[in-house]
């Protein structure tokens, strides 16, 4: 799959760091540790990559690495697990999605973990259980409170006087 050559390591990083990026922004807000949690992640999969055993997808491996950084990063700095905004800057000033934004920043750390893997990055429920490694039931669970809790903040948003359910 992949030599030892920086010219592989610069490929991984290029093709897997938006969504590393992303995932890493589902664990803390500031910037700067995003960046630590990216850094170390690419380290550690160049470190760990003649282990790889080919088995699931590449870029699931590579974000499983992220997982266990972020959660090492987040257990030694506890004040760092506050997340402000797990996308990118955005390209366009629209509203409508800021505010999602901001209900999707709200979710506990699962939910919005979920969020990002599957509807986010667009991994299958059974790829991110996998990730997270957890069973497939749970990753359908959490996204099923996920979406609820979202489309109540949402509805408090732009409907404030409807009930949903």
């Amino acid at each position: 799959m992949f030599g030892r050559k920086n010219s592989d390591f610069e490929q991984i990083v290029r093709e897997h760091r938006a969504s590393v990026t992303a995932f890493a922004r589902s664990h803390v807000g500031n910037p700067t540790a995003v960046d630590d949690i990216v850094q170390e992640t690419f380290i550690r999969v160049w470190r760990y990559l003649p282990s790889y055993r080919n088995e699931g997808s590449f870029e699931g491996w590579i974000i499983r690495i992220c997982r266990n950084v972020a959660k090492d990063f987040v257990r030694k700095n506890p004040e760092q697990s506050e997340v402000t905004d797990i996308f990118e800057a955005p390209a366009h000033n629209i509203d409508a999605r800021s505010d999602v934004v901001a209900a999707i920043n709200q979710l506990s750390n699962d939910h919005r973990q979920v969020v990002t893997l599957c509807l986010v990055l667009g991994y299958s429920y059974e790829e991110a259980a996998d990730i997270l490694e957890v069973p497939v039931g749970t990753v359908r669970s959490r996204i099923s409170r996920a979406r609820e809790t979202l489309q109540e903040k949402l509805a408090d948003e732009y409907y404030p006087h409807t009930k949903i359910g």
